[in-house]
């Protein structure tokens, strides 16, 4: 039988589809689809197979989803410690773009 993840119930479904739906970030739109397929009863297995990210990820994802909510979605890279001062680009040039 093909496993499936518990989430906490943070969000209705049908607020995580909203969100899915609406999120024009790549990486906050695709943190909503997998929970929100999860929260659908989707199986790991089926949310890999429509996202096309590991079993691991999806597991991370749910993970920090139970704990800190829709907090916890979203590209988290900008808040690496030192992550400005390592960039290569600065933050004025990256917006021309």
């Amino acid at each position: 039988m093909a496993k499936k993840i518990r989430l906490e119930e943070h969000l209705e479904g049908r607020e995580l589809e909203r969100r899915y739906r609406r999120a024009r970030d790549p990486v906050e739109r695709t943190h909503y689809q997998i929970v929100w397929l999860l929260s659908e009863g989707k199986s790991t297995r089926e949310v890999m197979d429509a996202t096309g990210y590991s079993r691991g990820w999806v597991q991370q994802l749910a993970k920090r989803y139970n704990v800190e909510g829709p907090e916890g979605l979203g590209d988290r890279r900008h808040r690496n410690p030192g992550g400005v001062h390592r960039a290569l680009l600065t933050q004025e040039s990256s917006e021309g773009s």
